[in-house]
């Protein structure tokens, strides 16, 4: 008879220390977090987007597959077998539209020896309600963390990743973002007000747990995510960078620009949050 588990989804924020955090947990020894990360089940069933991520898992075997036949270190050599595996499973379990609870359980590791187990999908974080609902109802102890990072800052981020260091690309999605009536991708995934709502709306407070980006890499933070967890804090590497994005410059009036149209979100924190963190406050510009 398996502990009794938490079950926990981390829900982003998108270019917020996701990656980082997934392999801190798989490495974690009293979790059963899959080398997978971005498993995409409750966003394929509410958007019907299976066909794309089914696609993109396939893609994702077909690198890691190229890779592994030139990978040299044992350690990667284990963590690339492991994601294969996980990858071939999960395409064999989930057709990208046939909802099935128990399967995807079963296949995050309900039942086993783990304290925790669990699914870090960034694009959760633009779920509906209804779908935090059915997440939070689908065990037992369901915890939800949420790690937020300078909204301006995440951005631009994510921008500069979606460029792959084409300047012309990551002027037009600036571009984009400015002047876009909130339907696009990247104006939903800056919405922190939005999601935090949905998620009070039908779950307790204390079953979500938010961290800021800017103070996960440190010893304090990850002690508080883990007694939220309720596993033991284990050292970390916090020196190590996972799809780190290309670096540019945001000129200052574009900054100035992207700060305005997200003040609604720097807002919404603060007051939820009881402040904002030094480390927004300090990169803020006035005009």
């Amino acid at each position: 008879m398996g502990v009794e588990q938490t079950v926990m989804f981390c829900i982003g924020a998108a270019k917020a220390g996701t990656s980082w955090l997934s392999n801190y947990l798989y490495f974690h020894p009293e979790t059963g977090l899959r080398a997978m990360k971005e498993i995409h089940y409750w966003d394929c069933l509410e958007n019907r987007v299976g066909a794309f991520w089914r696609k993109q898992h396939q893609g994702r075997v077909d690198y890691l597959s190229e890779r592994r036949t030139r990978e040299t270190i044992v350690a990667a050599q284990q963590f690339q077998d492991a994601s294969l595996g996980d990858l071939g499973e999960w395409l064999d379990t989930f057709d990208g539209k046939t909802r099935d609870d128990a399967a995807y359980l079963k296949f995050l590791g309900q039942g086993g020896d783990a304290k925790l187990i669990g699914d870090i999908t960034p694009s959760y974080a633009i779920l509906s309600e209804d779908m935090f609902r059915a997440m939070a109802n689908v065990a037992a102890k369901v915890k939800f963390v949420f790690i937020l990072r300078d909204p301006v800052e995440r951005l631009w981020s994510h921008l500069r990743m979606d460029a792959a260091g084409d300047a012309t690309k990551l002027a037009a999605g600036l571009d984009g973002f400015l002047n876009n009536d909130g339907a696009h991708d990247h104006v939903r995934r800056s919405n922190y007000r939005r999601t935090i709502q949905r998620l009070m709306n039908v779950i307790p407070r204390d079953a979500l747990h938010v961290e800021y980006y800017e103070r996960l890499f440190m010893p304090e933070a990850i002690a508080r995510l883990s007694a939220f967890l309720g596993i033991t804090p284990q050292p970390a590497d916090f020196a190590r960078q996972i799809n780190q994005s290309a670096s540019a410059d945001l000129p200052v009036d574009n900054r100035i620009q992207l700060q305005a149209q997200l003040w609604p979100q720097y807002n919404f924190v603060g007051k939820f949050m009881g402040e904002l963190p030094r480390e927004w406050t300090e990169r803020m510009v006035h005009a």
